[in-house]
């Protein structure tokens, strides 16, 4: 079967294009995918952490599969734990970022439950033929790529916590760089494993029983975590543009969607497509509608992610004319500006001939730094994200799915999925998604320019701008009251935007430079 897929790797992307050659469907690519990004893109994702997968069967429904991590200690109260959980410093390039680590950072794991029930619905080849690539690439290694060695770089204290992750990062006692080769033969064992008895044995058996001894006693995960959970299937929440129906991930298993939803209703009375790209008037108006969604989001939508209807609420015409009159208000900031981050997360985009369509964003965090003994798989460590526990660490019901702003994105022309995409990037994802969008349907750009050119963003504090961005109109912007805080490259930071567009015969796609994207066309 014929596809075309993106991804954070080129290997990634080579293992669905192998599914596709074997006459695999979109979502069959995509599982074959997901598991060789847990190979190669490990610092970012894992079999340990969790994710979305969104799927368009051909002429059928859309759905949402919600396989994100719960919060853990079912069966234990927290008051009687001693957790193993603490602050680690990692250095963005000057930049010094917080995060929490040690077991009583990592949450249920939902991966894979989730890729299990995505493989039951809507797969046609079995698990052993998917899962081949994955165990091909950890078992024979792989060459580090720039992007890759420098995410192992700058995350080195957490790869290398425990002597199981030196084994495999730095097994000549320093960090493996660019051009030299990665060996995880416990992680292709396990993934061998996995292939032959089911996906479903993570959660129970031998499997369950490590994770327990090893995240049981100074975490929190517990076995009526892991026999507990399992996969929510969402409807996903749809909003109208430019005669598109666009899917996005819905609250509760997100509020990344439904802020990108409210940044289209704001932006869709605008002629962008007449203000030219990256135009001052462009800039400007982007900048306003970040601000503006920023503003709702923390006033109204924020505090009420878990309740039934929420999102309905937040889109609504008042709620959306409300804040469309503040567009064109005077801005204020204040002169602070927020520390750069990562936001480990990586996302595959996939689509056949057939009229199938995958949107799958997974993420470990940053890892816990702790593996599953034997197993080569590291732990995720969601409990230790500040962006995911905005209240305070460890304060949700055990059993609580936490939420994300992962938006893993289909935009359909009428019943045909026109463009895959979705992002990495913590709280960047929303307005890097938003910029391709505009840059497709607006700007009419290639899928390749759409995703490569330079973005913005607005931090509360500053716009930030990517290099590239036309000094002139960030001069304009400046004098217009804005603070601007210009980058001089481009950066992770921005995003990681893998999409993929079908339209008509015509198959494209782009994998995003700033992660070491690829794309592979059959």
């Amino acid at each position: 079967m014929k596809g075309c897929i993106s991804a954070g790797h080129q290997l990634t992307a080579a293992a669905g294009m192998e599914i596709f050659e074997r006459g695999g469907n979109a979502f069959d690519a995509a599982v074959a995918a997901a598991f060789a990004s847990f190979v190669c893109e490990s610092p970012l994702t894992s079999i340990g952490g969790g994710g979305f997968f969104m799927a368009h069967a051909k002429g059928g429904e859309t759905l949402l599969y919600d396989f994100f991590p719960d919060m853990p200690g079912r069966g234990r109260p927290l008051s009687e734990t001693r957790l193993d959980f603490y602050p680690i410093e990692i250095d963005f390039t000057g930049a010094i970022q917080e995060f929490h680590v040690g077991r009583g950072a990592a949450a249920v794991p939902g991966c894979m439950a989730g890729f299990a029930r995505v493989h039951r619905r809507h797969c046609t080849l079995p698990l052993t033929t998917l899962l081949e690539p994955a165990i091909r690439y950890a078992r024979q290694g792989f060459l580090l790529n720039a992007q890759q060695a420098y995410f192992h770089r700058i995350l080195t204290p957490i790869l290398t916590l425990t002597d199981e992750g030196r084994m495999i990062y730095a097994p000549g006692g320093t960090i493996l760089g660019e051009g030299e080769r990665v060996v995880m033969r416990e992680m292709a064992d396990t993934i061998e494993y996995l292939a032959v008895h089911g996906l479903e044995r993570f959660y129970d058996g031998e499997i369950a029983e490590r994770i327990v001894k090893a995240f049981g006693a100074e975490g929190l995960i517990t076995r009526e975590d892991l026999h507990s959970y399992e996969t929510k299937v969402r409807t996903p929440l749809e909003v109208s543009y430019r005669g598109r129906r666009i899917f996005l991930n819905p609250p509760p298993s997100s509020s990344g969607g439904a802020l990108i939803a409210f940044s289209l209703k704001l932006l869709e009375e605008f002629d962008i497509g007449g203000m030219g790209h990256n135009s001052p008037e462009y800039l400007k108006l982007l900048y306003s509608v970040m601000r503006v969604t920023e503003l709702a989001r923390t006033e109204s939508f924020d505090e009420r992610v878990y309740e039934e209807g929420s999102a309905e609420e937040f889109l609504s015409d008042a709620s959306v004319e409300m804040y469309r009159r503040m567009l064109n208000e005077s801005v204020g900031a204040k002169n602070l500006c927020d520390k750069p981050a990562t936001g480990n997360t990586t996302h595959i985009s996939s689509a056949d001939e057939e009229g199938n369509a995958a949107s799958v964003t997974t993420s470990n965090g940053e890892g816990c730094g702790h593996m599953i003994p034997g197993m080569g798989v590291m732990l995720n460590n969601m409990l230790g994200e500040e962006d995911i526990n905005p209240h305070g660490f460890h304060v949700l019901s055990a059993g609580t799915r936490m939420s994300s702003m992962m938006a893993p994105t289909i935009v359909m022309r009428g019943d045909v999925p026109e463009v895959v995409l979705g992002s990495g990037g913590s709280n960047r994802i929303r307005n890097a998604i938003l910029q391709v969008i505009v840059n497709l349907l607006d700007h009419s750009l290639s899928a390749t320019d759409a995703v490569n050119e330079p973005r913005v963003h607005w931090d509360r504090a500053f716009f930030q701008a990517e290099k590239g961005v036309e000094a002139s109109a960030l001069h304009l912007i400046e004098r217009s009251g804005v603070p601007v805080n210009r980058w001089h490259d481009i950066n992770m930071y921005f995003g990681g935007v893998h999409t993929v567009v079908m339209a008509g015969a015509r198959r494209a796609g782009a994998g995003d430079l700033r992660r070491g994207g690829g794309c592979l066309v059959s």
